[in-house]
């Protein structure tokens, strides 16, 4: 058994040690930048490629809050299926594989509902799932960003993490849908990224180049490895976005769950 003065001189060590190790110094921040960049772009090019067919519950939660009260005004929340497949397409006369998502309501508020006539309503974004990790940091598209790593380690739910900030250096190539309308995007955010594997925990931004009518518009989407099968794929569990208007905040959260690969064995009623 330990004895109490060696458990204090333990724990009085932990305490040391945590504050020092998440407030490390980064040696060579720049050649530790083009690292992270260069492994999370490999990442990224074959972030949906890489995935088998799958199956997975997504619930998501809108709820919206008249300002200045922060008083709940309506909350909705719909439960889909979320498939994810890898389907044979023609470019240019070469054959390639092309993801898709698509979604299947099964309940809204605990109801079961007809799919065929589901209509969201209140205000959407789209693309959370896979777009935000791939449209900030694979090969094509980070050249449309300025990246600065900051020079200090930082703790992230339990990872130690390096903690990467970007904002939009071309604003005229990449876009999102808003309410099925497409807008030109123009950001500035940043991303948590495990020391250990490079992998992101966290990606975080908020859109300046606004809706009509919109004051402020933010997302962010938490990943976390995950078994299908036999592998493992860094995929999102969490995603979270926030819209602004002058008397209203409409919170949307979406949680990816019970992922399985979509074979034989999963059949769609």
């Amino acid at each position: 058994m330990i004895s109490l003065r060696n458990f204090i001189i333990l724990l009085i060590t932990l305490l040391l040690f945590i504050p020092s190790v998440m407030g490390q110094k980064i040696d060579n921040s720049t050649e530790a930048l083009e690292k992270l960049l260069v492994a999370l772009a490999n990442r990224a090019d074959n972030f949906e490629h890489s995935l088998p067919d799958f199956i997975a519950i997504e619930t998501l939660t809108q709820q919206t809050y008249k300002q200045p009260e922060n008083k709940l005004l309506t909350n909705m929340v719909t439960v889909s299926r979320l498939i994810g497949r890898q389907l044979q397409v023609s470019k240019k006369g070469r054959q390639q594989l092309d993801f898709q998502e698509t979604r299947q309501v099964q309940t809204i508020n605990g109801k079961e509902v007809k799919t065929d006539r589901f209509k969201s309503k209140g205000p959407e974004v789209e693309g959370t799932f896979s777009s935000i990790f791939v449209s900030h940091f694979s090969s094509n598209d980070q050249k449309d960003f300025s990246f600065d790593l900051e020079p200090e380690l930082k703790n992230f739910e339990g990872h130690t993490a390096y903690l990467i900030k970007f904002k939009n250096k071309i604003i005229n190539r990449q876009y999102y849908n808003f309410e099925g309308k497409r807008l030109l995007s123009n950001q500035e955010g940043q991303a948590w990224i495990d020391k250990d594997t490079l992998a992101p925990l966290r990606i975080e931004y908020k859109e300046t180049n606004l809706p009509k009518g919109i004051l402020g518009l933010s997302y962010i989407v938490n990943y976390a490895t995950v078994q299908i099968g036999e592998e493992s794929f860094l995929l999102p569990i969490e995603a979270a976005s926030e819209i602004q208007e002058k008397k209203i905040i409409s919170r949307i959260n979406q949680k990816y769950s019970d992922y399985k690969k979509f074979s034989t064995d999963v059949k769609l009623d």
